[in-house]
């Protein structure tokens, strides 16, 4: 409390470090609590599908600095993808290709919800000529992920959003030096493709 009372009466900026910890916690946070998802939740009369609190209670349980074996990571991607289209009906086209066999690596949790949250939140994404597409992949000790969505000409920029900048926090912290994240963009499409080293 006395830090932060410092901060507001001296005006104290925090370190490059303590931001970075801090953003990194808050992208944490918002993949574990996905704002639209929960909102859908709560505002559809839809039944509560099979398997969602206990997916909410593994979010909630997620801690920053600890690791989850990458195949837990992945069943958590797949439940709130399916979740997500529960809720949003035929609002929302996924084509998802992401196998695993048996993988002893493990990873952070909900690191690899950004992309597809930034792909949910602002892609366009509804009928078959527009689908979001997903595809991950481990070679070696690498993990790919790569996501792609028709562009929502609503939307001046995905690249720019605050999920976005968050998210390379996060990278930044849990990660550095071991990835590689590129986003661009033409008139019609969106993609992001990510690149993890896995050491474990």
């Amino acid at each position: 409390m006395s830090t932060f009372l410092r901060r507001i009466f001296n005006k104290e900026v925090p370190r490059e470090d303590e931001l970075l910890q801090l953003e990194s916690k808050l992208s944490l946070e918002r993949s574990k609590l996905d704002v639209q998802l929960l909102s859908a939740h709560f505002e559809d009369e839809k039944p509560i599908p099979p398997g969602f609190n206990n997916y909410m209670q593994a979010a909630i349980n997620a801690q920053a600095g600890d690791k989850i074996p990458l195949m837990e990571e992945q069943h958590n991607l797949e439940r709130y993808i399916a979740f997500y289209r529960y809720y949003k009906g035929d609002e929302i086209l996924v084509q998802y290709d992401f196998p695993l066999e048996a993988q002893q690596f493990s990873i952070f949790p909900f690191i690899l919800f950004p992309l597809i949250q930034n792909a949910l939140h602002y892609g366009y994404h509804v009928g078959a000529k527009f689908p979001l597409r997903i595809k991950g992949r481990v070679r070696g000790n690498y993990l790919i992920l790569e996501v792609s969505n028709r562009v929502n000409h609503h939307v001046q920029d995905q690249s720019k959003m605050e999920l976005i900048r968050l998210f390379k926090s996060r990278l930044e912290q849990e990660y550095p030096e071991r990835y590689e994240l590129i986003l661009n963009s033409n008139s019609n499409i969106f993609r992001s493709s990510l690149r993890l080293q896995l050491l474990d």
